[in-house]
Order: structure tokens, then C-alpha cells, then sequence
């Protein structure tokens, strides 16, 4: 596994635009809201700054895939147990068929291990990658025990996320504020 082709499906080419996407506009539309602070007219509000080609290069990179499964398993076991609901989540993004024997023994490795947030960040090439991780993240589970919100502020300050940037995601996803 971790070759181009890794998880291919893993988290669903649909998915991943779409995790891509809302993590690209969470953190471009905070961008332009910080930048509108600083101007002289602080209640005008400013248009997001485009999206760049390495920015679409990054969350669309077989190697972000690999990240945002992870990323969905550790949420998962944050609270000490993954319920059948989480499981599904995860499962769910799996299509029939795409999974080989090493992307699959992957998936059974990863949920034996401990969550490791600060482990994920390392891995994390750039803030737009940070922030499709943390939402992948958030779209795993229910956040419904202290030590999900706890797990989640955690990733984010090791993502190096800003509060604006999380504030956002959680809005866009409807997830609970942690």
C-alpha cells in the first residue's frame, strides 16, 4: 500500500472532491474575513482568494486519501471504541470492489492502533490538507462525549488549524462547536 493507486476509493473519488471542496472553502472564506478585519472598513466583507492549482493538487493526492481515512478511524476511536454507526461511516466510504488485500489489512492495522493526532499532523502537507483532515474527521462520528470534543480540539491545534478555520467547518457540516 501507499502507492498512487492506495485506497483508491477508500474515501470515494466523489468524496474526496467534496471533502476537498469544503475544506478549500472553509478556510479561503476564513482567509478573506481575517483579511477584511485588518482594512479600514471592517464590515465589508471580501471575496475569498482564488483556489490555486497546488491547493487542488494537495487535497486531491493520493497520499491526502490515505490521510483523510486515518484521519475518519482515529475520530472514530477517539472515545475509546468505534460503535457500528462510526463503523459504517467509514465502511460506507468504501466502494464495493476497490479495496485491495493491503488496502484493506491497512484499514484493520489502523483501527487497531491508538489515535494518534499529533502522528496525523506530521503527515499533513499544507493548511488546505489540515483542514480536509479535520473535517473528515468531524464527518466520522457523532460528537457526543468530552472526549470526542476533547480528541478534536486536540487534532486541531496540532493541524495548526486556526479557531476561524474550525469554527467554519463545524458550520458547514453542521457538527457541534468543541
Amino acid at each position: 500500500g501507499g502507492g498512487g493507486g492506495a485506497l483508491k476509493g477508500a474515501a470515494g473519488g466523489g468524496a474526496m472532491a467534496i471533502l476537498g471542496s469544503l475544506a478549500l472553502t472553509a478556510l479561503k472564506n476564513y482567509q478573506a474575513n481575517a483579511a477584511a478585519s485588518t482594512e479600514a472598513a471592517p464590515a465589508q466583507r471580501m471575496a475569498p482568494p482564488p483556489v490555486t492549482r497546488e491547493e487542488v493538487a494537495d487535497v486531491t493526492d493520493p497520499r491526502t486519501e490515505r490521510l483523510v481515512l486515518r484521519a475518519m478511524i482515529d475520530a472514530a476511536k477517539a472515545d475509546g471504541k468505534v460503535d457500528q454507526d462510526e463503523m459504517q461511516r467509514i465502511i460506507g466510504q468504501i466502494e464495493p470492489g476497490s479495496v485491495t488485500p493491503e488496502e484493506r489489512q491497512y484499514v484493520i492495522d489502523e483501527m487497531s492502533r491508538p489515535a494518534d493526532p499529533g502522528g496525523l499532523a506530521r503527515e499533513v502537507r499544507s493548511p488546505a490538507v489540515a483542514a480536509e483532515v479535520y473535517a473528515a474527521s468531524i464527518l466520522a462520528i457523532h460528537i457526543d462525549t468530552e472526549a470526542e470534543r476533547a480528541y478534536l480540539r486536540n487534532l486541531a491545534t496540532a493541524l495548526r488549524l486556526d479557531a476561524g478555520t474550525v469554527q467554519r467547518l463545524h458550520q458547514m457540516t453542521g457538527a457541534p462547536a468543541v
